[in-house]
């Protein structure tokens, strides 16, 4: 699977005729432990969604929020899950996105700074760290979303797509606090 097909489908897809530079790939890594599970105190090992075997060689993304130093929120999803939540999207959020990436994405291996606005990771409130990994292999280098740029991508999609990434978390995280802002994690960097 190609480097475009990792961003759902969307960001590299020659069909829709646009295109993002992403980092060099390079080779794969160990899954850094910053992209681990801080609730299970290791790598994840289950879909999140579905409970598939992460182990079996599929596709997945994990998205943790963290503010400050605590992770308030973290998940690993296969490819499948990720693309039945996407597919879910209206068109409008779809294009949306696409707009973002286009607009603001700056590639880089490094992750210190987000990569949407440069912003240096250390002095963000809340920011998303989204890792693509097959096994125990992070497969590109990891991305970062800093809180202003969640919102500012968050404000660009439609409510169709809010409501559907509200019930997703709701439904797949039930002890969620209703309080809890953690749809800027889902903001189609899957």
């Amino acid at each position: 699977m190609s480097p475009a097909q990792l961003f759902r489908g969307r960001v590299l897809d020659a069909a829709d005729h646009w295109r993002i530079d992403l980092p060099d790939p390079g080779r794969p890594t160990s899954i850094p432990c910053e992209l681990h599970s801080a609730y299970e105190r290791g790598p994840f090992k289950t879909c999140t969604g579905c409970s598939r075997d992460l182990a079996d060689g599929c596709l997945y993304q994990i998205q943790k929020v963290v503010r400050g130093k605590e992770t308030v929120f973290e998940m690993a999803i296969c490819q499948g899950c990720g693309m039945r939540l996407y597919e879910e999207f209206s068109e409008e959020s779809l294009e949306a996105l696409k707009s973002f990436f286009l607009e603001n994405f700056k590639p880089s291996p490094e992750c210190s700074n987000c990569h949407f606005c440069g912003f240096p990771r250390p002095l963000a409130k809340t920011y998303t760290i989204v890792g693509i990994c097959q096994k125990a292999l992070l497969i590109m280098p990891p991305l970062v979303l800093c809180d202003r740029c969640s919102e500012s991508l968050q404000a660009r999609i439609s409510k169709k797509t809010r409501d559907v990434q509200d019930n997703f978390i709701r439904s797949t995280f039930p002890g969620v606090p209703a309080d809890l802002d953690v749809l800027t994690s889902l903001g189609g960097l899957m």
